[in-house]
């Protein structure tokens, strides 16, 4: 199971965290949201700092959303495009639909961020998808929410090979969260302490 680090703060509003994860190195892979994605241009900041964390060996993903299906493919691909001036290897598309009625925008999406050389896609849908959606050739996120859930079970339709996305995690249960994790056999994992997967910083060091 590979954690994932969600990294929202700017390198010079928290440069404590940066450096933290950077001296993880490799073997991390962290999620990167500049505002809601790759905002509106290149940061010569953001360069710099992403930059050194791919020099240290981690791996990068880009944070799109999807608004559910409902944005305009342009949108999609001009963020995409964007994120393509970081060296950020993959991407993580949050608020996909489920519905089979509702896959266009995300199998558009999922083909563009191929054509520009993404080699790590996840699809985040919060929950089980309709299983047209194994067909995309994505890591689906089949669960997100809180721990005191999570721990209980998941629903019918979570597969091995899955990403999990769990929140409200007592700091002190980070690495039973991230144990359980592997142990239904999810392929990513992001576990925070805070009360809402959006917005949320890594908790590291990081398991191994």
């Amino acid at each position: 199971m590979t954690p994932l680090l969600p990294l929202p703060a700017h390198p010079q509003l928290n440069p404590e965290l940066w450096a933290t994860i950077e001296a993880v190195g490799v073997g991390a892979t962290v999620l990167l949201n500049i505002d809601a994605g790759p905002g509106s241009g290149l940061d010569p900041t953001w360069t710099a700092a992403t930059t050194r964390l791919a020099r240290a060996g981690a791996g990068l993903l880009g944070y799109v959303d999807l608004a559910f299906g409902a944005r305009p493919a342009e949108q999609v691909r001009a963020e995409l495009g964007r994120w393509a001036g970081y060296p950020v290897r993959g991407v993580f598309f949050d608020q996909a639909p489920t519905s089979p009625y509702s896959i266009g925008p995300v199998a558009v999406a999922v083909r563009a961020a191929r054509r520009i050389g993404f080699d790590t896609l996840l699809v985040n849908p919060g929950r089980p998808t309709d299983s047209i959606y194994r067909g995309l050739g994505a890591v689906l996120c089949t669960y997100e929410g809180p721990w005191d859930r999570y721990r209980h079970g998941t629903e019918s339709g979570v597969r091995p090979g899955d990403a999990h996305l769990v929140h409200s995690v007592p700091l002190d249960q980070i690495a039973a969260c991230h144990e359980l994790m592997r142990g239904r056999g999810a392929r990513f994992g992001l576990a925070t302490h805070e009360a809402s997967i959006h917005g949320a910083s890594a908790v590291v060091p990081v398991p191994v």
